[in-house]
Formats: C-alpha cells, sequence, structure tokens
C-alpha cells in the first residue's frame, strides 16, 4: 500500500482506491464525537481571515493523541510533531494550503490508513457512500485500481461518456503524460479540471498505445456498482467486488448473484477481492452473509481493549448456492474489509482462498467532523479474526499460491482464475 495518501478527490472519482488514493476504509459505525480542544491557538489567521484553522489543527492532534490505535504512534513522536506543524499552520496564506499541511501532519503517521480529507473530497465520499449520487466530480470517468507494477488497472468506465470512446474494463495505464507510472506517481493528474491528458495504455495482447483523453464532468450516481458478474465456462460463477463502500454494496452484490443464478445452477463460484479496497464493515459483513448463515465475523480492538464483536446475519444466505463449492481471489491489492472478508470465508471453512497473500491491512478507521466540514479519518483499533488471531500486517495466506501479474491477462486466460475453477471443480 501506498503510505502517504493524496487528494481523495480522485479517491472519490475511482471509487476510493484507497491503495492510490486513499486510505485503508474499513469504517466505523457509530458516529464518532466532535473533536474538542482548550489551546489557546487563535480562531483566525490573520490577516487571511483562516477562520476554523486553529480549532481543526487543535482537534486533529488531540484526537489523535488520545485515539490513535498505537499509543507509541509507530514510532514517530507525537508531541514534536504539534511543535512541529503549529507555526506552520500559523504562517499558511490560504485555506487549500492549511488543509495540504494537515494531510501532510496526518500522513506522517505512515500507516497506509490515516488521512485527512478537506471539506469538498469528504463531501464526494460521503455522497458516493450514502449512493445519492449529488457530488459533481472532474476527471476520468472510470474506476482506477493502482497495481503492483504501479499501472493504473481500469475496472469500470461510465457508460456514453468520453473516457468510454477510448477505455475499457481490462485496459492498464501504464504512463500518464509521457511519464511512466513506475517511475512516478501522476495520477493526479487526471482529476480535478478539465481539459485534455495524454496516456499510455496498454490492452490485453496488444501493444501500447498513446491516447488523448478529456476530463470530463460527471456525477457519482453515474458511476458503475461496484461489482461485476458474469458466468464462465463449465456453469462457473465469477463475481469481483471492487469495494464495500457504498451502503448499497451488499444489494448490488445480491442482485448481480441472482442476475447470473437465473441462467442455471452453477457448479462453483469464485468471489474476486483481489482490487478491492475495503470499505463499510458493516456491508462486507452483510455480503458475508448471502455465503454464510450466522457466526463470528470476527472483532475489532481499541488501545484501551475495548472491544467491538461483529456477527454474521443469519437467513440471508442464498438457497440456490447452498452447498455450491466457492473460491475467492485475493493479493497484495485486497485491503482492508477485502482482506477481512477473505480471512472470514477462509476461517469458516466456505472458500479455498487462492492467489496470493493479502497484505493484512485492516486496522479500523473512524471518521471525525471537523469544523468547517472537512474530515478526519483515523485508525482506532486493530481487527482479530474469529478465531482471535491479529490479520494487521499478517494479512490472509492462500491455500493455492498462484504468483502471477493476473492484471495483464484477460478474464478467460487469467491463472489464478483458473486455479480458482480447478480448486472447486477438483
Amino acid at each position: 500500500m501506498s503510505k502517504s495518501p493524496v487528494n481523495v478527490v480522485c479517491a472519490v472519482a475511482i471509487v476510493c482506491a484507497h491503495d492510490v488514493f486513499s486510505p485503508a476504509t474499513t469504517i466505523a459505525q457509530a458516529p464518532p464525537p466532535a473533536g474538542k480542544t482548550t489551546s489557546g491557538f487563535p480562531a483566525s489567521l490573520r490577516p487571511y481571515k483562516l477562520e476554523r484553522a486553529g480549532q481543526v489543527f487543535n482537534a486533529t492532534w488531540q484526537f489523535i493523541n488520545t485515539n490513535y490505535v498505537d499509543p507509541r504512534f509507530n514510532g514517530l513522536d507525537w508531541s514534536a510533531i504539534r511543535t512541529e506543524y503549529e507555526p506552520k499552520v500559523r504562517e499558511v496564506r490560504t485555506l487549500p494550503e492549511f488543509y495540504q499541511l494537515m494531510e501532510e501532519m496526518v500522513a506522517r503517521l505512515d500507516d497506509g490508513h490515516s488521512t485527512f480529507l478537506p471539506p469538498k473530497q469528504a463531501s464526494a465520499l460521503q455522497d458516493y457512500r450514502s449512493g445519492t449520487g449529488k457530488a459533481s466530480v472532474t476527471g476520468l470517468a472510470a474506476t482506477l485500481r493502482k497495481m503492483p507494477d504501479q499501472s493504473l488497472l481500469v475496472l469500470q468506465v461510465i457508460p456514453d461518456s468520453l473516457t468510454a470512446a477510448v477505455l475499457t474494463a481490462g485496459d492498464r495505464i501504464t504512463a500518464i503524460d509521457g511519464v511512466a507510472l513506475n517511475q512516478e506517481d501522476r495520477t493526479w493528474l487526471l482529476y480535478g479540471r478539465e481539459g485534455a491528458v495524454r496516456l499510455t495504455v496498454q490492452s490485453t495482447g496488444n501493444e501500447p498505445r498513446d491516447v488523448q483523453i478529456r476530463r470530463e464532468k460527471y456525477t457519482t450516481a453515474q458511476m458503475s456498482p461496484p461489482v461485476f458478474a458474469t458466468r464462465l465456462n463449465g456453469d462457473i460463477g465469477y463475481l469481483a467486488i471492487y469495494d464495500f463502500l457504498s451502503f448499497t454494496t451488499v444489494n448490488r452484490a445480491h442482485e448481480a448473484l441472482l442476475h447470473m443464478l437465473r441462467g442455471g445452477r452453477l457448479n462453483g463460484l469464485i468471489v474476486d477481492v483481489r482490487a478491492n479496497d475495503g470499505g463499510i464493515i458493516g456491508q462486507m459483513v452483510s455480503v458475508l452473509g448471502l455465503f454464510i448463515n450466522g457466526g463470528s465475523a470476527g472483532s475489532y480492538v481499541n488501545r484501551t481493549g475495548q472491544s467491538v464483536d461483529y456477527t454474521i446475519p443469519q437467513q440471508m444466505t442464498l438457497r440456490a448456492l447452498e452447498g455450491v463449492p466457492m473460491a475467492v481471489l485475493t493479493g497484495p491489492s485486497t485491503n482492508s474489509s477485502g482482506d477481512i472478508f477473505a480471512a472470514v470465508m477462509q476461517t469458516n471453512g466456505r472458500a479455498k482462498i487462492v492467489g496470493m497473500p493479502t497484505p493484512g491491512n485492516v486496522e479500523m478507521l473512524q471518521a471525525v467532523q471537523m469544523p468547517g466540514e472537512s474530515v478526519l479519518w483515523v485508525a482506532v483499533a486493530n481487527y482479530r479474526d474469529p478465531n482471535g488471531k491479529l490479520l494487521e500486517g499478517r494479512g490472509v495466506q492462500p491455500e493455492r499460491i498462484v504468483d502471477v501479474p493476473w492484471w495483464r491477462f484477460a478474464l478467460q486466460d487469467d491463472p489464478q482464475v483458473q486455479a480458482a475453477v480447478d480448486e472447486i471443480t477438483r
């Protein structure tokens, strides 16, 4: 995972691929308390009238100081961070500069999870999660994920968009404006403003090509659901779940499975979370309920030892899937609640895990609404699987390791998919 999240306007535009654009997002369900401060930091930064900047700075530092999952702050001297950043905040001239400083400060935790979202980005993310579709985004009209070779895999493209005329699902972006992504991360150039951008695109089985694509305005309502389902040869079902960020994910997965099952009984089912960027743990647990009828989904424990247990719902399982053998595809881009999904399926014996180990990137984030509508996301708890084992940093180990760059293959030729089919039909 990228340790320093970048602008989450991009994150929303690509369905929060935290591997590039945002933190792991296993989201706490309970609303957090508002940050409070008694510091004498000025409420207004004259002469630039950055109202509430002092309140936001103090509330951010204090919440992390009190609630961060690691009381040692990953070896970071958190008190020294306050001493370093307070004068910097006093000197900023604009709100964008201030928000950039806050993002930088939180990123110093270097956990790949915690981040600070300015108001516009925070609003767009909330809009995507709620499914209201009101937020406007400017950029490539596509869902992208960063792969281990630094290329950007196109998962979905908004139909009838300018992007759809140039890109299709399965394409990979390997360079932006002539600079290879394995040399420099230039993803920020894809979002935030209108105009053209030059991309080097690799389609499966073809030579790389340079294309001009225009960034365009669209709303989150136009984005495709974070699921894809199809039937493979031999009546093997394939369901890809790209994230659990939306409160509609379980409904979308349920609909996709029902649509696939209308074609007749399946001889097996593959659930692909190799590009899953995590999301709302309640949605992930509900999706588990489509395959497992009740039981533990593990727990989260904060730094004071308080825990929250999660239980898979009962009577949600699809009858047509009862007894159908399953495999879950995982890899280094399986994050957060995607990681947990695989762990619970494995622990319950419901599926064989195929592919590569997951990163164990599963700390729970809590959202703190700040004055001025910015939002702080902070890692506040560690996940333990149904057997009580910590998953952070350990990840899920597949029963069958298949070490290939799967993102370079078409679905029908993917060696990991073929291995999964072999596991569930043997």
